[in-house]
């Protein structure tokens, strides 16, 4: 025989294969018999038609934004185990809720599971705040008071911003779609340096259009730096997350968005101050130095090579005047050489000692009196001056 196990062996080892195959969970039903005693710890029963779960939730776990009573439809998520004083399975609630937040939470979380595991959420998607934005883009309501704080603060704090909105709306069916629309059409207009996308403050049903999956895909897939303005304090939205920088309210947004034109100037005051000094510090520094160079021996040869150089460079000027006149006067020299010869040579010169220069009509040069015919007309070309005449008689 077996050595037998005990009662709290046996209760212990369904307690271990309880919670190692059932995971946390969520489970939905109908809330009765309530009751928390003074030690704080709530004890409770969940059913349906056709079954009870007996359940437990610890004074350290916090129950907000409703009071549970019998007969409530409620949502809770907790982990199956064992009471083993009793021998009881039981349910270890750690979050309650109303059935229909309790959903939307649920559909909140996978949703968020979801977009996170395609990195939407990632940090190193997030882009910096331009430090000085020329124009603001604004997608809310356009009557909401969201839109007049915006409005006022950019105003306040750097009046030279322009502001341009895009009317959207920000709850009801067509919410999502709207707003996301405005965010692409900012992306198209591209004249935008950064986006402000929210509303005011609302329930949880009034701003279910910032946890909607179009509008986060929207705010992810923006070139544009979106800051999420959803006036929640308290609760955050998929947008808030998806978002470059995410502001409590709009009037933050718009805070967030500029610097104070008053700051800037100041901050420019101090600047320009510290430049000067820092600018006159060095001329002061540079003039001691030059002051106490200026009376050394190697400042005062500095000037002397000047000088020297000065008088060496009027030197080789008159040098090179020289030498090109005498260059240009060998040069003459020669032209009036060559040109005496060329004129000795010239057939002018001839002419000069009484020769004539006899021509045909056609131009030849007559050289032999036999190539002539009587009566022909001949050309003849003196030093000074020409003749024609006319062959009388011919002597060859």
């Amino acid at each position: 025989m077996e050595h037998p196990l005990s009662v709290s062996d046996v209760t212990q080892a369904v307690k271990q294969t309880l919670e190692m195959q059932f995971p946390p969970m969520w489970v939905i039903g109908e809330l009765t018999s309530f009751s928390q005693p003074s030690s704080g710890h709530r004890y409770f029963t969940l059913s349906d038609p056709h079954s009870q779960l007996r359940c437990v939730m610890w004074r350290s776990r916090s129950i907000t934004g409703f009071r549970p009573t019998a007969g409530m439809e409620v949502l809770a998520q907790g982990q199956l185990t064992v009471y083993e004083r009793r021998g009881e399975y039981q349910f270890n609630v750690s979050q309650l809720f109303p059935a229909g937040v309790g959903q939307q939470l649920i559909a909140y979380e996978k949703l968020k599971k979801k977009l996170s595991e395609e990195g939407l959420f990632d940090e190193d998607r997030k882009r910096p705040l331009p430090e000085y934005p020329r124009t603001i883009g604004v997608v809310t309501s356009q009557t909401g008071a969201a839109f007049r704080d915006i409005l006022d603060v950019l105003k306040r704090r750097f009046p030279a911003v322009r502001i341009v909105l895009r009317p959207a709306q920000v709850q009801g069916l067509d919410a999502p779609e709207d707003i996301a629309q405005g965010i692409a059409d900012f992306n198209s207009f591209g004249e935008v340096d950064v986006l402000i996308v929210g509303r005011g403050g609302g329930s949880a049903e009034d701003l279910a259009a910032f946890n909607d999956e179009e509008v986060v895909r929207a705010i992810s897939d923006s070139e544009i730096p979106v800051i999420s303005a959803v006036g929640h304090e308290i609760d955050t939205s998929l947008s808030d997350i998806a978002a470059d920088v995410r502001a409590p309210t709009p009037s933050a947004a718009a805070e967030i968005a500029v610097r104070d034109v008053l700051e800037v100037r100041e901050q420019v005051g101090r600047l320009t101050l510290r430049t000067r000094e820092a600018m006159q510090r060095l001329l002061d520094k540079n003039k001691d130095l030059l002051e106490a160079h200026e009376g050394s021996y190697g400042m005062r040869r500095l000037s002397d090579l000047i000088f020297q150089n000065a008088q060496h460079v009027d030197e080789l000027h008159r040098e090179l005047y020289a030498l090109l006149r005498r260059l240009f006067e060998s040069r003459l020299a020669d032209y009036y050489r060559m040109t005496g010869k060329l004129g000795s040579l010239s057939p002018l010169s001839v002419l000069e000692r009484g020769f004539g220069l006899v021509q045909r009509e056609d131009g030849s040069v007559v050289s032999d009196a036999g190539i002539l015919t009587p009566r022909e007309h001949l050309h003849i070309r003196f030093a000074k001056g020409e003749a024609t005449c006319r062959v009388e008689k011919i002597n060859r």
